[in-house]
């Protein structure tokens, strides 16, 4: 029997019974049963990635934190968000500390040059391929996708793909912090003085095209610059360092 008989006469069985329970027909314009996806791959020949210097939160206060997992992208109302230009903002139960008592210019809450030890990462990617655009994930040790800022609609904010996957933090006390975001960016090489380390290259944009990732603008060389979203896994962590590891990875 022919195939595409079949078909059409299975859709008109299913109309015929939509219709019988009262609903309105509705004509079809397009084809909806199928969608054209995408697949890329990446060969690489001299592209690499090199840490300069880790991401670092700096110093702050936190008492009574909420101790829920990272789901859906949040851990209560409880999140330290460090941006790739080096600004900390808080909410719930932390308090930054950045020597705002001081009356030195730079050190008020949440500039670029606030003294509270926070720093984003800087990466140095070498791109001697002359292929252009430079795509940049993130992963846990265990090589679980964490998400990053656009996420994967391009709205201008995380969408959270992968809600449950987050990078720990260890230290006084064990598992105290998870990180579930990241966000990324290009320094430009031109900023001096003040600006120099946080003055904005390329943003990351998300390939609508082929749906394939999070991408920046890169030459022979380019540094990127990394930020995070941390959230308390414990309610009163004890004073100390806490550190944790996780990839970043580069493609074409």
């Amino acid at each position: 029997m022919d195939l595409l008989k079949v078909l059409k006469r299975t859709t008109i069985i299913a109309g015929a019974s939509v219709l019988a329970l009262g609903s309105t027909a509705a004509q079809a314009t397009t084809d909806d049963v199928a969608f054209q996806g995408h697949i890329s791959a990446s060969v690489v020949g001299t592209l690499s990635v090199t840490e300069i210097s880790a991401i670092n939160f700096g110093n702050f206060a936190a008492a009574a934190c909420g101790t829920t997992a990272p789901t859906a992208g949040t851990a209560g109302a409880d999140s330290i968000v460090l941006s790739d230009e080096g600004t900390r903002t808080k909410t719930g139960c932390f308090t930054l500390l950045n020597g705002a008592s001081q009356t030195t210019p730079g050190v008020v809450s949440g500039s670029n040059n606030e003294t509270g030890g926070q720093s984003p990462g800087f990466y140095t990617i070498a791109n001697g391929d002359g292929v252009t655009n430079v795509y940049v994930s993130f992963a846990d040790v265990s090589g679980d996708i964490v998400d990053s800022t656009y996420g994967s609609k391009g709205t201008g904010s995380v969408v959270y793909t992968h809600p449950k996957n987050y990078v720990t933090l260890t230290g006084p006390t064990a598992t105290a912090f998870a990180v579930n975001e990241f966000s990324f960016e290009t320094d430009s090489a031109a900023a001096t003085n003040g600006t120099s380390g946080y003055a904005l290259s390329h943003a990351a944009t998300w390939d609508a095209t082929t749906n394939s990732g999070n991408y920046v603008a890169c030459g022979a060389t380019c540094t990127l610059r990394v930020g995070a979203k941390l959230t308390p896994l414990v309610a009163a962590p004890a004073a100390g360092k806490y550190t944790g590891d996780f990839y970043i990875m580069v493609s074409y």
